[in-house]
């Protein structure tokens, strides 16, 4: 039997049962006849349709900062450091830091000093972030002595 007509006809869109038949090639459950192949794919089937939905919408979580002392880099670096420490935090994927680069156009601006995006696994992880003991010490010790200005924009991933 062709395996990709199979795979068209799938019930569950989640079950690739192309990927099953090379996974039993390659045990070698094919040498156990067709009834191991009925034993095993229903339950190959409802294990990927029964998993859990994947999570709702990333959320994007951008922060832009004027620094007291813009030209101290070992401001700048501690910033950045507490930022990239921020990743630890349950529900963060990936945290970026940068700065500004030259205008693309004379109404684009470009006059903030660093800037960090942090990515979350959704909007529950953003509200559980903005509570967490790990980023209200980076605020108050990092935050608060060393920006003069800073603007927060969340973004919905889809």
């Amino acid at each position: 039997m062709n395996s990709k007509m199979f795979a068209k006809r799938s019930i569950c869109p989640k079950f690739r049962p192309d990927v099953a038949i090379r996974f039993a090639k390659k045990e070698s459950l094919l040498g156990f006849g067709p009834i191991a192949l009925l034993l095993i794919f229903p339950g190959l089937w409802l294990a990927a349709c029964l998993a859990p939905p994947p999570p709702g919408p990333t959320v994007t979580h951008v922060v832009l900062m004027w620094l007291k002392h813009p030209h101290r880099a070992g401001d700048r670096a501690q910033l950045v450091r507490a930022a990239q420490s921020l990743r630890m935090i349950p529900g963060v994927l990936r945290v970026e830091t940068g700065r500004t680069i030259s205008p693309l156009g004379p109404e684009v601006r470009r006059d903030f000093d660093l800037g960090v995006v942090i990515t979350f696994r959704d909007r529950a992880a953003l509200q559980r972030y903005q509570r967490d003991p790990g980023h209200l010490e980076a605020m108050r010790r990092y935050l608060d002595p060393l920006v003069r200005h800073y603007e927060v924009y969340n973004l919905n991933g889809r």
